[in-house]
């Protein structure tokens, strides 16, 4: 997702639109962005919405970066740890942040960490 365009562009677009000396698609050029960002200014100008952009959808994430490198850190203290016990060591850490597993999992992925059942093994070949 891309991120959204500061208030203070948008400022200058609805000025500009507002003064009315240029065309839409002039102004879009003129600011480096499409004609449908200038409509869509426009639009909330005339029916007296805020330019401020909305906030993203969705829930806010429970781990912050401090949880993150926590997690990091007991991964490279103990590589074989699992989800399980790094949970439970987890919510012991942070009682007022407790997380399912689920969410540890999801982490570790975010943080390209993953156990592999039979990462010790060589791979499989013609015998």
């Amino acid at each position: 997702m891309t991120t959204p365009i500061s208030v203070d562009l948008r400022t200058r677009i609805a000025e500009a639109i507002e003064a009315g000396e240029e065309s839409q698609p002039l102004i879009a050029e003129r600011f480096s962005v499409s004609v449908t960002t200038v409509e869509r200014i426009s639009r909330k100008l005339r029916q007296g919405e805020s330019l401020v952009p909305k906030s993203p959808p969705g829930r806010t994430p429970k781990l912050k970066e401090r949880h993150l490198l926590w997690i990091r850190g007991e991964m490279e203290k103990d590589p074989y740890l699992g989800s399980y016990h790094l949970s439970a060591r987890f919510n012991r850490r942070f009682p007022k942040n407790r997380v399912h597993r689920s969410t540890i999992l999801r982490a570790l992925h975010q943080l390209g960490l993953s156990f592999k059942k039979n990462s010790l093994r060589s791979p499989a070949g013609p015998t």
